[in-house]
């Protein structure tokens, strides 16, 4: 299938974390996975700090390339 995590490709050294608990341990539980063909789809993901939950969030942005031909 040739899966990739799309965030640990373009943050491969970063120490974030999605899951915090209450007992103080950090993890990083929640993933987006995406073939590696289409990495190049990608511009830009991170993670979003929430004051409201113990999961934080992610946040994915897209290319928007889109090739609709020569319209004259």
């Amino acid at each position: 299938m040739d899966l990739i995590g799309i965030y640990r490709t373009f943050h491969p050294v970063s120490t974030e974390y999605t899951f915090f608990s209450a007992h103080g341990s950090f993890s990083g539980i929640d993933c987006m996975l995406g073939y590696k063909t289409s990495l190049t789809t990608f511009k830009k993901i991170e993670i979003i700090s929430s004051i409201f939950s113990e999961h934080n969030g992610i946040k994915l942005e897209l290319n928007n390339k889109r090739n609709f031909g020569n319209y004259t």
